[in-house]
């Protein structure tokens, strides 16, 4: 037999390797030939929910260059956040442990009371960062560092224009919007005054999102060069807010069919949410009229974010590395839009803890293969570990997704879950009645309840995602779902314990 080359390698390789006969994360990194670790391209959104993307089924996201790696790719469909806010989610990815066992459960300040999960915390967590740079590959990160400062060799930032409440300092902006007066109407909400929709007389270019694909596309440009195998985040501050958009890319309102909340609805939500989170979001007096301009806004950010993901794209497929890099995308949790009359974050509906999951690499995975078992984001560097040939640490809740991309077992995890510890915010309306607050997710159910010694009130959630899946009706206090509810509880139970 003569001599294979390296793409007829490669190519031999994954056939294999889906065969079930060579291990995925080998193929690069332990042929006899010497095969150095695949390129990693890590593309991050912030606030980024699943359906943002068109592969996610909504006909009005407008997302042709990541639903091409997702074609190219594998797509997980159901991957759920550990925490619904961005420092705790993020650093339960870079550990592989869940936010109760390192104690970032929240963003604000610490509760006037300890709660009893923060006695047993475990100091000195892994980063699970470091294998890279053990062998050589220092992680490179563009964009928001976000619990990632000590691990990346930061390349800079491009802030956004607007702070969250939609002010500028660029004088040039102030007095453009000023020009344009009514005919760029802007969309706040009445608590805290966030900026969450608006259109801007302005050119894509000159957007913060287009400006960090510059950015990136040099940095990108500079780590090919360099010759080895290279490890580079692209960490986008949108779709979070401030959310504007320029004209161009603001998607018609008329298009977007989402749900809104009906009273019935409403008034079977927990107290916790018709309460301290509908104070939080302060959406629920917004007209028709804003809450189109809003969604509008939110997908036509995302929108601009996938053209710079086409820039990157096209960058490797010009210095021929395209198929020799792993592509990934994701976020750290999702947004509200104004279902259940909520906006924002902070909750656990699909549209908040459900994020977009995709990775690409012909060498190492499949090509067109959706995943549909739900699975959670602590898995997600310990696949990224797999797939460059590295061994996760044995102590860490995550683990590599690889067996299930290569169809060696059909189920994953029992259940996934979510947390938050509210008594933790930096917003007074959340702490004041909140506590830690955690969600379980199996195929079908999902339970939300206060798993908290301070709090007397479960003030719990209980949904049929197989019937109900849009969330709407909730089960909790039916007598007939009980034993549905105490199984839920018994997982987290377990879960919480380590088990």
């Amino acid at each position: 037999m003569g001599r294979m080359n390296r793409r007829e390698f490669i190519n031999a390789g994954v056939g294999a390797a889906l065969a079930g006969h060579v291990p995925v994360g080998r193929l690069f990194a332990g042929s006899a030939r010497g095969e150095r670790r695949p390129n990693i391209l890590w593309i991050m959104m912030d606030d980024g929910r699943a359906d943002a993307l068109g592969c996610y089924g909504k006909s009005w996201a407008r997302t042709p260059n990541m639903d091409r790696i997702a074609a190219d790719g594998v797509r997980f469909e159901s991957a759920i956040v550990q925490n619904p806010v961005c420092v705790p989610s993020r650093k339960s990815m870079k550990s592989g442990h869940y936010p109760h066992t390192f104690g970032t459960t929240a963003m604000g300040k610490r509760p006037e009371v300890t709660p009893a999960y923060m006695k047993r915390i475990k100091p000195n967590l892994p980063n699970l960062l470091n294998a890279w740079k053990q062998a050589g590959i220092r992680p490179v990160n563009v964009g928001k560092t976000h619990a990632y400062q000590k691990d990346w060799v930061n390349k800079g930032d491009v802030p956004p224009a607007f702070n969250v409440v939609g002010r500028t300092n660029r004088k040039d902006l102030q007095e453009r919007l000023k020009s344009a007066g009514r005919q760029y109407p802007e969309v706040v909400t009445k608590t805290h005054g966030w900026a969450i929709g608006g259109r801007l007389p302005m050119e894509p270019e000159e957007m913060s999102t287009s400006r960090l694909g510059d950015l990136a596309v040099k940095t990108l440009k500079e780590l090919i060069a360099g010759g080895g195998p290279f490890f580079l985040r692209v960490s986008f501050h949108a779709p979070h807010v401030a959310c504007r958009v320029p004209d161009s890319y603001f998607i018609e309102p008329a298009t977007i069919e989402l749900p809104l909340p009906t009273e019935e609805e409403l008034a079977s939500k927990p107290r916790f949410e018709r309460e301290n989170l509908q104070i939080y979001s302060g959406c629920p007096d917004l007209t028709k009229e804003q809450i189109g301009i809003a969604r509008g806004t939110y997908y036509g950010m995302v929108w601009l974010v996938d053209t710079q993901v086409g820039r990157l794209v096209q960058c490797l497929k010009e210095a021929g590395v395209l198929d020799d890099t792993i592509i990934a995308i994701n976020s750290d949790q999702g947004f509200q839009l104004g279902e259940h009359g909520l906006w924002k974050k902070r909750v656990f509906y699909e549209q908040n803890v459900c994020v977009p999951l995709i990775l690409r690499c012909p060498g190492l995975l499949p090509r067109g293969r959706v995943i549909s078992e739900p699975v959670e984001m602590v898995d997600f560097v310990p696949t990224l570990m797999e797939l460059s040939g590295f061994e996760r640490p044995g102590d860490i809740r995550g683990r590599s997704l690889c067996p299930l991309v290569r169809g060696e077992v059909k189920s994953w995890r029992q259940a996934c879950f979510s947390e938050i510890d509210h008594s933790g915010s930096m917003y007074e309306e959340l702490r004041r009645g909140g506590g830690r607050r955690v969600m379980v997710r199996t195929k079908r159910w999902k339970l939300v309840y206060f798993m908290d010694e301070r709090v007397t009130d479960k003030d719990g959630a209980l949904y049929d995602l197989k019937k109900d899946a849009d969330e709407k009706v909730n089960l909790y206090a039916r007598t007939e779902y009980q034993r549905v509810v105490r199984r839920l509880e018994r997982l987290a139970e377990q879960w919480d314990k380590g088990d």
